[in-house]
């Protein structure tokens, strides 16, 4: 059987992970392995923090994935010196600046962990909604000082309406003019 992640030598080593039911298995030849650092893992820890991320990582765990993940190994963040397999080995970063040096990797892995990579906070959603309802009561306001303005220019042309028919002697329309106007001003 040949390496799942090189493809070319002979696999001796099958790496097998069980997470939450979840088994997955890697067949590796020694190479792959000490570079991937499975050979050298410390199995006295009664927890093996180099597999917390695993299940939120299955959706990149192709076997063209694993080259990739040696280059990202090689990345070092230029303030504290941490590596990409740093920040999987302790499950922390660094510092502030390896969100930035290492966010290719970093942005699926928060989005799947907490469903979004922006923080909010309950404080922000408490914000967002004061916001919310400042705006709705804005609209609000804005519809009804619109409404206000058809209604006074609709009684301006009524006016302007009612002056031309009592010009003409039209005094039955001009009446029926009269109490529009009177109705429209009664619902302001």
């Amino acid at each position: 059987m040949l390496c799942d992640n090189c493809g070319k030598r002979e696999a001796n080593i099958r790496y097998s992970e069980n997470i939450n039911g979840i088994t997955k298995e890697l067949n590796l030849c020694e190479e792959c392995s000490k570079k991937l650092g499975i050979t050298n893992m410390d199995f006295s820890m009664p927890i093996d923090f180099s597999s917390f991320f695993g299940e939120f990582m299955e959706d990149f765990a192709t076997p063209d994935f694993m080259p990739l993940l040696n280059e990202v190994k090689t990345l070092k963040c230029n303030q504290c010196g941490y590596t990409f397999d740093d920040i999987v080995n302790t499950g922390r970063l660094g510092c502030g600046n390896c969100y930035e040096v290492f966010e290719s990797r970093l942005d699926p892995i928060i989005k799947k962990i907490q469903g979004s990579n922006k923080h909010v906070g309950r404080i922000g959603k408490i914000i967002d909604n004061k916001i919310d309802e400042k705006l709705s009561k804005t609209d609000n306001k804005e519809q009804e000082t619109q409404k206000e303005q058809k209604q006074e220019s609709k009684i301006e042309q009524l006016q302007e309406e009612l002056k031309q028919a009592i010009k003409e002697e039209k005094y039955e329309e001009a009446a029926k003019l009269r109490d529009e106007i009177k109705k429209i001003e009664g619902n302001k």
